[in-house]
């Protein structure tokens, strides 16, 4: 598992997530990531995948997943909310 770095600058209304790293194994999986869980809720994120901005971060602990954090659910570390 992978560490990534998301932003967005589409939506930048108050209570919006600017940012949020997240647990994926590509580059394209972290960019499917919605940070609330649904793609639905654009009043928190930008509108559309393709706006979201990934980073690499780095290799996540081989322990994370014991943590909670899986491959197979919302996979949210942490979040920046204005």
């Amino acid at each position: 598992m992978k560490l990534y770095l998301l932003e967005q600058k589409e939506n930048t209304s108050d209570n919006t997530i600017d940012a949020c790293v997240v647990v994926a194994e590509t580059e394209d999986d972290a960019r499917q990531v919605h940070p609330y869980g649904d793609w639905d809720r654009v009043d928190v994120w930008c509108y559309h995948a393709e706006h979201v901005h990934v980073t690499y971060l780095g290799e996540a602990r081989e322990d994370l997943e014991k943590a909670g954090y899986s491959l197979n659910v919302n996979n949210v570390i942490c979040l920046d909310q204005s």
